[in-house]
């Protein structure tokens, strides 16, 4: 799926996906556990949920690729998310 085939992504069956119940946030990343989560207390439709996990993504393969600041939101991870923006046409300020 663009923008990630393009980009250093673990294969699939590492990553682990978890529905939470965390009305705080929309959805994380987990290093640790190599696990994206996402809040179903805060994303109630398809739209919301795809944005967020586009969002972890970006986390994930920031972490992968091996940037020390993969949890930031910084020019790196700015420069993906407006890729993806423009591709899914989704507002770059709300994701």
């Amino acid at each position: 799926m663009a923008p990630f085939n393009t980009l250093p992504m673990p294969k699939s069956h590492k990553v682990k996906f978890k529905v939470i119940k965390n009305p705080n946030i929309y959805g994380c990343f987990d290093e640790h556990e190599m696990e994206i989560q996402i809040s179903s207390n805060a994303c109630g439709h398809f739209t919301t949920i795809f944005q967020t996990l586009l969002h972890e993504m970006v986390h994930l393969a920031l972490y992968v690729r091996g940037d020390d600041d993969f949890h930031e939101h910084g020019p790196k991870f700015l420069r993906i998310k407006n890729v993806y923006s423009e591709l899914y046409n989704f507002d770059p300020k709300a994701i």
